[in-house]
């Protein structure tokens, strides 16, 4: 089996450039060198591979995206449910048919006042039961909405397309997207791999301990 670019990066870099940084995020991957910026998403659907130019990256920045009608329809449709309710608590449509006194007239009026009082009943409840489901629909609504709202590491590129990762609150949290624009940006030059800074510590103590040895 291949293995992953990302493990490789030093055979895709041209003569005389050299990592500058490398952002480890749970989607991709993304290591900027003193010319490039290279993101490999090889877990991902699409291409495995970009890259970019430094000074065309304009922008870096996190985003929020949603499905903003699937709120939009939970308010209305939240709203037409309340309206049915408040309806169905106000008005009892069948007590209006029940007051009404017949006389010992005929039993025609009798029988069709019930038939009318039946009907006005089964209208009541009606309006009561489509107060309950519009209210449970817009709660569906709102919780698509909930489950739509996604971040998003958004690269601008200038003259090309834009470069849209996925990131989750632990790539926030550790402050990689804070990195990754600090190195990207002019200046940067003096940066480094981050996984060399993760073993320097380790290689100056081993250092330090063969000191000690030979003295």
């Amino acid at each position: 089996m291949l293995g992953t670019w990302s493990e490789h990066v030093d055979e895709l870099c041209y003569d005389g450039e050299r990592v500058l940084q490398r952002v480890e995020l749970e989607g991709a991957t993304i290591v900027v060198t003193n010319d490039r910026v290279l993101v490999f998403t090889e877990d991902g659907t699409g291409s495995n591979y970009r890259t970019v130019e430094r000074p065309n990256v304009a922008r870096v920045s996190v985003e929020t995206e949603d499905a903003l009608g699937q709120l939009v329809w939970a308010t209305i449709v939240l709203f037409l449910g309340v309206g049915f309710l408040l309806a169905a608590a106000a008005y009892d449509l069948a007590d209006l048919v029940a007051g009404v006194d017949v006389g010992d007239t005929t039993g025609i009026t009798g029988s069709a006042l019930e038939v009318v009082e039946t009907l006005l009943t089964a209208f009541d409840l009606t309006v009561l039961v489509t107060g309950v489901l519009f209210v449970a629909l817009s709660a569906v609504y709102f919780v698509r909405y909930i489950r739509s709202r996604t971040r998003r590491l958004v690269l601008r590129v200038s003259g090309d397309d834009d470069i849209d990762l996925p990131v989750t609150d632990a790539d926030l949290e550790t402050e990689r997207t804070i990195a990754l624009e600090e190195a990207i940006g002019p200046g940067a030059s003096g940066a480094v791999d981050v996984d060399a800074v993760d073993s320097a510590p380790e290689a100056d103590t081993d250092a330090d301990a063969g000191a000690d040895e030979s003295g």
